[in-house]
């Protein structure tokens, strides 16, 4: 006897047959599935398209979809959307999915683990540095680019070489920009946002055919040769290169900003956050430069940043939207707390943390940014004050993020170096401690992180560590 309940889980109601909520989930998914929550519960199932979905957001569902056999629960599905987003011919598909799953990822995930960061981070740390620079001297910046583009130039030059086109920024920006349009497969993209990718693709193509072993640096020439020994064409491995690019910022540069915003919004946060960082460089490296020469995992991950490190995991926390699809190529039972959650063969699984993120019985005050949530009376490292508590910002089981320990270095490096070098008040904010300031409110278009409506303009006043 079949042990399932038919009325589990609850299924949303909508007024068209076949369409079902397609318009909701495409136009506005955030706060779509932020009411479903409230309305149905942590997991639930809507129609889209024809397509059946089961939506989970409590921690043991999610847990249960994560550590699936990958053979049940696929998720080429989410591969082909982005493929589809990036690379307009499908017929590259199956070609792009074997070169980044087979020949890409094996190299990337040697390269990006927490043994081998060291040879990246303090290269990392100089780009930032020196792109940071040019930010000097402006009277109102963007808070988006000056955090950015010195990201996207030092990640770029650690993993693709110092002849990586570094002047894309602007393009592969405007680009990621219409990522979650063309991922909820709303109508009528932005015909600049295609114009750049096409640009894109062209200088990714020429730094490929223009790889030379003999002249290029270590990090260009190990990378490409990656597609020479393997004989891959330029037309596969280009979209390829894109598609790394996306998946090593497309999320990481959301969080960064929502680091900086909310911390600009909490000068008591910002000021401690300092404070740390101060103290750190000063005690254990001794001076700013020397922070720049050994910024390595080992010192990264210490006692002496366990308040930065808090407040870049808090964001993630509060940042992480829907983290994975998953396409079920037969039945299987998915254990949910003291329920038995059934899929469906055929039937479409969107893990969204959010809901396993805010829960209150977890997370008290849940819906705010508090910096020192996670530091611990005694610090273990950088992902270990997450222990016990729901937290799926980086993926869990077979799908673990495999650049989660970059990530969290990125963005502790720029926040340092960026936090040492100015001080930072946005415009719009009066003079004084009373003063108050509101970041942007969040995109209801947001898939992966949350994206801010719109940009914060920052004045920067150098400090004098240099």
């Amino acid at each position: 006897m079949s042990t399932r309940v038919p009325t589990y889980p609850p299924k949303v109601v909508s007024l068209f047959p076949w369409i079902g909520s397609a318009f909701n989930l495409v136009f506005t998914p955030s706060t779509f599935f932020a009411r479903c929550r409230a309305q149905y519960g942590p997991v639930f199932k809507l129609l889209a398209g024809g397509r059946n979905i089961v939506v989970v957001t409590s921690a043991d569902a999610l847990s249960g979809v994560a550590f699936a056999d990958h053979r049940v629960l696929s998720s080429h599905i989410q591969h082909y959307d982005h493929f589809r987003a990036l690379c307009s011919d499908s017929s590259l598909h199956p070609r792009i999915y074997d070169t980044i799953a087979q020949k890409i990822f094996p190299v990337l995930d040697r390269r990006m683990s927490k043994r081998t960061l060291g040879e990246l981070t303090p290269p990392f740390a100089q780009l930032v540095l020196d792109k940071l620079k040019l930010f000097s001297g402006r009277p109102e910046v963007s808070l988006t680019r000056s955090l950015t583009e010195p990201l996207y130039v030092g990640a770029n030059g650690v993993l693709f070489g110092s002849r990586f086109p570094q002047d894309t920024y602007e393009d592969f920006f405007m680009l990621l920009k219409s990522l979650p349009k063309r991922l909820c497969r709303r109508p009528f993209w932005s015909f600049p946002s295609s114009r750049a990718r096409d640009r894109l693709l062209q200088r990714i193509t020429h730094y490929l055919k223009g790889a030379n072993p003999a002249t290029d640096d270590k990090l260009a020439s190990s990378f490409t040769a990656i597609f020479r020994e393997h004989g891959i064409p330029v037309e596969v491995a280009a979209p390829s290169v894109l598609l790394i690019m996306s998946s090593l910022h497309q999320n990481t540069v959301n969080v960064i900003f929502w680091l900086f915003a909310w911390l600009l919004a909490d000068p008591t946060a910002l000021s401690a956050v300092r404070s740390e960082i101060d103290k750190a460089i000063r005690e254990d490296f001794g001076n700013f430069q020397t922070f720049i020469a050994e910024a390595n995992p080992d010192k990264l991950d210490s006692p002496s940043f366990a308040l930065l490190n808090s407040a870049i995991l808090e964001t993630m926390r509060l940042t992480s939207v829907q983290t994975g699809v998953r396409l079920a190529a037969s039945d299987v039972d998915i254990k949910d707390g003291g329920k038995i959650l059934p899929i469906l063969k055929g039937e479409y699984v969107v893990l969204d943390p959010r809901g396993a993120h805010l829960d209150k019985n977890m997370y008290p005050n849940c819906d705010k940014f508090v910096a020192g949530r996670f530091v611990e009376s005694e610090y273990r490292g950088d992902l270990a004050a997450t222990a016990g508590y729901p937290y799926f910002a980086l993926g869990a089981g077979k799908h673990v993020c495999k650049g989660r320990f970059l990530a969290i270095y990125e963005i502790k490096v720029l926040a340092v170096i960026y936090l040492s070098l100015f001080d930072i008040t946005p415009v719009g904010r009066g003079e004084g401690p009373s003063s108050t300031w509101e970041p942007p409110k969040p995109s209801a278009q947001s898939v992966g992180t949350i994206h801010p409506m719109e940009d914060v303009l920052v004045r920067l006043r150098p400090r004098s560590v240099l």
